[in-house]
């Protein structure tokens, strides 16, 4: 079981690896007008705010990043961001698209 994780963390890192750290993965065409126009009414800080908190508060690379709105149990807009980190843990930080608090990290294997 454990060679089937570090082979699963080899394939999101093989195929992530020409990801560049601003992409951003959105559902469908309407989800992105929705998101840049959050951006731009001030709802959401842009990407490279939200990436500055994270780069100073994780050590690693970034992988993904999802954007959500209205996430259930949750007011707004929240990133999912996949960071893989210096010991080649996979981690999930989910962090309020309004203010870059974080709201929550999840490690992996």
């Amino acid at each position: 079981m454990k060679y089937l994780h570090s082979l699963y963390a080899l394939f999101i890192i093989l195929s992530v690896s020409s990801t560049s750290s601003q992409d951003i993965i959105i559902d469908s065409k309407n989800d992105h007008e929705k998101a840049i126009k959050a951006v731009n009414d001030g709802e959401i800080l842009t990407l490279d705010k939200i990436l500055q908190k994270i780069n100073s508060n994780f050590e690693g690379r970034v992988l993904s990043i999802n954007l959500k709105d209205n996430e259930k149990g949750l007011f707004g807009w929240v990133y999912d961001i996949m960071i893989i980190d210096i010991n080649n843990k996979i981690k999930q930080v989910r962090v309020d698209a309004g203010t870059s608090t974080v709201l929550s990290v999840v490690s992996g294997e």
